[in-house]
This record gives C-alpha cells, sequence and structure tokens, in this order.
C-alpha cells in the first residue's frame, strides 16, 4: 500500500509542475496586458536623443558649461523624450534641436 501512496504522490507531483508553471505564464501574461501597449520611441527621436545625450556628456567633459545648464539641458531632454513617447514627434524633434542650439559647439581643442 505504501508503495502505490509513493507512485501516487510521484505522479502529482510531476503534473503539478507543468501545471504550475501555465498558471504562471499566464499569469504574467495577462498582467502584461493589462498594462496596455508599449510605448514607442520614433526613430528620428532616438537619433535627436543620442545627439543631445553626447552634447551634453561633451560639455561635462571639456567644463565649458556651468553644471546648471546642463542640468536644464538634460531636464528638456526628457521633455522631449516625453513628447516623442505620447506621439508629439515633431514638438519632440523642435525640443531636441533647441537643446542643442542652446548648448551651442564644444569646444573641441579641450576634447580629447
Amino acid at each position: 500500500m505504501a508503495v502505490e501512496t509513493f507512485a501516487c504522490l510521484r505522479f502529482v507531483e510531476r503534473r503539478a509542475s507543468p501545471a504550475l508553471a501555465l498558471v504562471a505564464i499566464l499569469a504574467m501574461t495577462i498582467g502584461a496586458m493589462a498594462q496596455g501597449p508599449a510605448k514607442y520611441l520614433a526613430r528620428e527621436c532616438a537619433l535627436q536623443e543620442i545627439m543631445v545625450i553626447t552634447a551634453i556628456e561633451d560639455h561635462g567633459i571639456t567644463d565649458d558649461l556651468p553644471a546648471d545648464q546642463l542640468g536644464k539641458a538634460g531636464l528638456r531632454m526628457l521633455d522631449a523624450r516625453m513628447a516623442c513617447s505620447d506621439g508629439r514627434v515633431g514638438e519632440a524633434l523642435a525640443l531636441y534641436e533647441s537643446v542643442l542650439l542652446n548648448l551651442g559647439p564644444v569646444a573641441s581643442a579641450r576634447l580629447q
């Protein structure tokens, strides 16, 4: 009788693992679907963001602009990112361009 019980428990354990995995996968899928679609970042925005990040970093390395100006540029970049993720690509591109214009060129003689 003990052998049957042990065999039955092994059978239940083997069946429980796939069932548990299925429940976990379904829970994750349903949770992801409830969050809504992922935000899409337009290619143009991504390219401009790379340019802005590079400009901010380069100005930081050369130390040719005050830190508060670089901080404001970073905040404007975040505003542009939010506009782009909300689908307002034209507004985002204008914000990215304004950041680049406000930062100006990097003093390349000091950049190495």
